[in-house]
């Protein structure tokens, strides 16, 4: 009994680290783009941030249902195909009939043009694609059956809108400043940390058709044109007071500073700034609500980095 009880704490113990590991900048496949939209509009693109080409046939897709702690054998994808380096691939549910409703819908065009890999055509044989905001995406490596990036937080159900209200009826694009996958199964997902979002708007077809899918097919990223090793450089970026009790926040950094982008937890940017270069800034902010808000600063050396500040 004693010896079974240890062998549970052992792989529990086991379990959490592998949670809070890390994946090396550009040394692996992400999710650089998340698609949920209306009707059938759904799609993941998968960016190859290596200077080697790699096989998706030892990855999937994974979708965790409304808080779901596991995946069913029918919400897992195998991929295809080769990713070539610096290159992505579009993701998106086979819904192809033009003549299909409700359901079998078709996507549209916009987005088919964009597909690089259909998946997923019957719903009831594999659904791994049919996510709607508050599901849990996770890209697995099969080869090693650990996770490369993990999107939303598994084992919680966000509610109908989703996390931060971003991720249904949303287009959301990876920051350039992004250079791995996030692994950590527990951690408190805040979407703005790491996502730019665009709302599927109602207000005009014509704007929501102009947005929605300009970025796919490409991403940005700092690993094209950054060394790796100035990526894991700790960039000294001083950010005071914080907790913030007035309308002014300084900052400070040994590198000259670009510009510092302000966002809410929505995803919104609520203020932008040049900083022409300078190592020392202070930014006044008017009129601030209290609350918890994500700063991006970037760098003359092209680096960028983002911290949480508390405005009270």
């Amino acid at each position: 009994m004693r010896s079974t009880l240890l062998t549970i704490i052992s792989c529990l113990i086991i379990s959490m680290s592998s949670s809070f590991a890390q994946i090396s900048p550009c040394s692996e496949l992400f999710i650089s783009e998340y698609i949920e939209g209306w009707g059938n509009n759904k799609a993941i693109e998968i960016y190859n941030p290596t200077n080697s080409s790699i096989s998706l046939s030892d990855y999937r897709i994974e979708r965790y249902s409304n808080g779901a702690t596991s995946a069913q054998s029918n919400q897992k994808v195998d991929l295809s195909g080769t990713l070539q380096a610096n290159s992505v691939v579009v993701v998106v549910i086979d819904k192809q009939d033009p003549d299909g409703v409700d359901f079998e819908a078709p996507v549209w065009d916009e987005l088919a043009e964009a597909a690089d890999l259909w998946v997923c055509p019957v719903y009831e044989e594999n659904n791994a694609m049919y996510f709607n905001g508050n599901d849990a995406i996770v890209l697995r490596k099969i080869s090693t059956n650990t996770p490369v990036d993990i999107f939303g937080k598994i084992g919680e159900d966000p509610g109908a809108t989703g996390w931060a209200e971003m991720t249904q009826n949303h287009t959301l694009i990876r920051k350039p400043s992004v250079t791995s996958g996030d692994i950590d199964a527990l951690n408190e997902y805040l979407v703005v940390d790491e996502w730019d979002g665009i709302l599927w708007s109602n207000d005009s077809l014509n704007y929501t058709l102009d947005n929605v899918f300009l970025n796919l097919g490409s991403h940005t990223c700092d690993c094209g044109n950054t060394k790796v090793e100035e990526l894991t450089q700790e960039l000294d970026l001083q950010v005071f007071p914080n907790p913030v009790s007035s309308e002014i926040v300084s900052l400070r950094s040994q590198l000259n500073m670009l510009e510092v982008v302000f966002y809410n937890l929505a995803g919104q940017q609520i203020f932008r700034n040049s900083l022409n270069r300078s190592q020392v800034a202070n930014i006044q902010l008017n009129d601030l609500v209290s609350g918890l808000y994500l700063i991006e600063v970037r760098f003359e050396n092209g680096a960028r980095i983002s911290q949480r500040v508390v405005f009270n």
